[in-house]
Parts: structure tokens; sequence; C-alpha cells
């Protein structure tokens, strides 16, 4: 098959036409058998229940002639096949049809015979006569019940039967045949069958055409999605699908591949200043090794300088890894690739690890640290991380202080079973323009741009928090101060 073809054939619309044609096939069929089922039903029911009331008819009409004529000359004891009163009962029926002329006004074959096969009155004329009844005494359903119907072919022309024994008190009288010709009935039916032969393989493919027409106009949309999405590149990412505006699949389908694409465009655009920030904080560090190493190698230098050069080289490759480090961490974040050692973990056992830690540190720049920790606040966390969460906003609030500044330390406990983290400084603050982009990585303020960082601090404080379940904010007045809080979920809640 050629590529061509198969393409074709793999197509949405040419699927969803033989689609449509094959359940529309198997629909009209199966309508198809029922109705030829019900309606041959119905015909040949009618024609038995036309002859059961023929049958009745001169059962009845039999009954009361012979109820008149005969009820006083003939016992029911000689009622005998073969004895004088049976033979003269019967004779009595020749005049009942001279009389009563039901058989012969009937316009179906007609024939009575006694209980010793003995043809007693009838109605067949011409290639009737020859017909070949067959015998009532093998057909079981006939001895067991009284009556049967039978279908024959005589002349291949076929014929509908029906026996019924007359009974006269109580005892075997004649047995009426009739018979109805059914070849209208068989031609009725096989016109039926060529109808259907022929109207489902039309209607098939007329829906067929239908449906392509239907499926090519309502996937017209859809192509020239993709005529317009084979133009959208990585250079060219601010191209959007046309959309019908008509609020059905095919429309939401665009809106939800443009709401799409803005995503990829607004990450393709953080990708590419992420690169630009990377390369802009690994330029820094890089020039000044170069430089050192320049130095170093342009003339001979005593040893204690060759020293502090090296611990200069080892203090910028030091900031190289930390960066690299925080990189992976913010990377694997974005991924959910963090893998955390979730613990019992004592909070307020935490932040006096990290007060410590950065007392000195504050001592030197002559801010002043306090702390107001609640005991016997657990939160189910990593240690390592919630450290490295916790470190990174005292660092900023100690980086940041003015000297002789405060930086308070809190944790309590709150409502629904939850700890509130606060850090609250009196630095530098932050512009309120600064506020909505503190938490983007490489992101730093005007007042941030003369101290060590690189702008990852907040982003990583951020994804850690949020990893464990919690909530970060920060308000901040500029040259007033800044306050972080962060809330936890305990322990006890999960």
């Amino acid at each position: 098959m050629p590529a061509n073809t198969l393409k074709r054939f793999k197509s949405v619309k040419v699927q969803l036409t033989l689609w449509y044609a094959f359940v529309l096939a198997v629909i009209l069929s199966a309508f198809s058998v029922f109705m030829y089922t019900e309606f041959s039903r119905v015909l040949y029911v009618d024609v038995d229940k036309k002859m059961s009331e023929e049958a009745l008819k001169i059962e009845s009409s039999i009954h009361h002639y012979l109820s008149r004529h005969l009820n006083d000359r003939i016992s029911e004891t000689a009622l005998q096949p073969g004895s004088e009163e049976y033979l003269r009962m019967l004779n009595d029926l020749s005049h009942w049809k001279r009389i009563v002329q039901i058989v012969d006004r009937s316009t179906m074959m007609i024939r009575l015979i006694s209980a010793d096969q003995i043809n007693m009155a009838g109605n067949l004329k011409g290639w009737e006569k020859e017909i070949i009844f067959p015998d009532h005494e093998r057909d079981s359903i006939f001895m067991e019940s009284g009556y049967s119907f039978q279908t024959i072919h005589f002349q291949k022309k076929p014929i509908r039967l029906y026996y019924k024994r007359l009974r006269f008190k109580a005892r075997p009288l004649v047995i009426i045949q009739l018979g109805v010709p059914i070849d209208e009935i068989e031609n009725t039916l096989r016109r039926l069958v060529t109808i259907i032969l022929i109207s489902i393989p039309g209607a098939v493919l007329a829906a067929c055409v239908a449906g392509w027409f239907l499926a090519k106009r309502s996937f017209r949309p859809v192509d020239h999605m993709i005529r317009e999405a084979r133009h959208i590149t990585a250079a060219y990412l601010n191209a959007r699908l046309p959309r019908t505006d008509t609020g059905d699949e095919v429309d939401r389908l665009a809106g939800t591949l443009n709401e799409m694409m803005d995503r990829i465009e607004a990450s393709t655009k953080a990708t590419r200043e992420f690169s630009s920030d990377i390369s802009h904080e690994l330029k820094t560090p890089l020039a000044i090794i170069k430089g050192e190493i320049d130095l170093a190698l342009r003339k001979p230098r005593s040893i204690e300088s060759l020293n502090e050069t090296l611990r200069t080289i080892a203090g910028e490759v030091d900031e190289l890894i930390r960066l690299v480090h925080d990189l992976m961490l913010l990377l694997k974040s974005d991924a959910k690739q963090l893998r955390f050692e979730m613990k019992k973990t004592d909070l307020s056992e935490i932040l006096a690890q990290i007060k410590d830690l950065f007392f000195e540190r504050a001592q030197s720049k002559q801010v002043v640290l306090e702390s107001d920790l609640a005991e016997g606040l657990y939160v189910k966390g990593d240690a390592l991380y919630l450290k490295r969460l916790f470190s990174n906003l005292i660092d900023n609030a100690v980086k940041f202080s003015h000297k002789e500044g405060v930086v308070e330390i809190r944790l309590s406990r709150e409502k629904k079973n939850k700890a509130r983290i606060q850090i609250r400084d009196t630095g530098i603050g932050i512009e309120e323009q600064a506020l909505a982009k503190i938490f983007d990585r490489f992101y730093r303020s005007d007042q941030a741009r003369s101290l060590e960082g690189a702008g990852l601090g907040l982003s990583i404080a951020k994804a850690i928090c949020e990893a464990h379940g919690g909530e970060i904010d920060i308000t901040s007045t500029f040259s007033q101060g800044t306050v972080v809080q962060i809330v936890l979920p305990l322990f006890e809640s999960l």
C-alpha cells in the first residue's frame, strides 16, 4: 500500500467515516432482519388465523346442521365408523354442503374427509385436485391436539395447509382440510429481501459521502490549526492557534493549546533569562580566577603571595560550587525529584541551632539576634533541608540589617494545627515594586546588588517550604525592615 494511501487511511476523518458507515450498516442490518422476521411472521400468522376462522365456521355450521337433523335419530353409541348410522350421517353431510354452500363460496381450498379416508366434500378444482395432502395420521401434533399447520410445495407452488378434527357427540366425525397458496407471500418477502439488499449498501454509501463531508467540514478548523501550528517554532513562539469562538470541543482545544503555548513561551523566556543570569553569575568569579592566575604567571612571586592567590581562587571556586549546588537543588525541585528524609523534627531545636550558628556573625555587625521559640512543636520534615531554609532567611535578615539593628526569630502555634515561624529585621527593606519578583531566581533588588550573593536564597527557601507543605510570605517597608512568615503543618495534624 502506498505511503500516501496509508497516511490517508489513518486520518481521523477517514476512520470516523468508516466507523460511522460500519455502525450504520450494523444497525440497518439488524433492523432489516427484525423487520423481515416480524413481517414474515405477521403474514403467516394472518393466513393461519384466516384458515382457523374458516375451519371454525365450517365446524359450527356442521354441528348446527347435524344437531337439527340427526340428533333424534342417531345415538352416541351408534356413531361408529362403518356403521349404518355413521354412513347415513355422512350422506346427510352432502345435503349440508348443497344447502349451506360454505365450502363452495370459500376462496380457500377445502376438503372434508371422514375418519376412514372417504372424501365427503370439497371445492378443489383444476390443478388443485392433484394436490397430495400429507397423511394426517403421521402428524404427531395433529394426533395429539386435533389440529395442525403445514407448508407443502406442489408444482413449485408453496401451499399452507390446516387440519382440524371435527367431533360430534364426542366421536371423531370428519377432518377438515384447508389450503391457501402462499406464493404471493413468498414473492413479497423475496421482493423485500431484494429491496433490503439494495437499500442497505446504498444507504451506507450515501452515509459515507455525507459522513466524509461532515467530518471534513467539522475538522476544517483542525486542519487550519495544523497549518498554523507548523509555523510555530522556538524563534516564533508568540504565534497562537486560531479559535472559532463557538465554545465547542475544537474551540476549547485551541484555547487549551494556546494556554500551553503561553506556558511554553513563558518557560522559554525564563530559561533564556536563567541562562543569561547563570552566565552573568559565572562570569565574575571566573574572571577573578583567570586574573589571579594570569597575575601569578606573569612574574615570579613569593610563597606568601602565591598562597594568597590560591586562597582567593579557592574562595571563588567555593562560590562556584555553592552556586552549582543551589542550581541543582532548584532544578530537582522543578522536576519534583527532591528526596527528603521525612521524620518527626523539633522546630524549636532547629531554630535554636541556626541562631547559635549566626550569633557571632550578628555580633560582628553589631546586630542583636533575639528569639522567642515555643517548645513542643514538631513537623514532619527533613532537618537538613529545614536548616537550609531557615539559614537562608536568617542570613538575609542579618546581611541586610543596619548597624545596631535587631533580628527577631519567633516560633508559635497557630490554629488548625500549624506552626508559624516569623523572622523580622530592621534592615534596608524591600521596595514595593520588587516584592512581586523577590522569589524569582537571580533577582536582586538595587539595594542588594552591592552585597554578596547570587539571588537564589529566597528561591531555594520557597522550594523547600512548599515541598514540606508550607507557605511563605514576605512583607516589607522600604528602609524600615522586612518580615518573613512561614506556616508549616504540625506533625500531629498529618
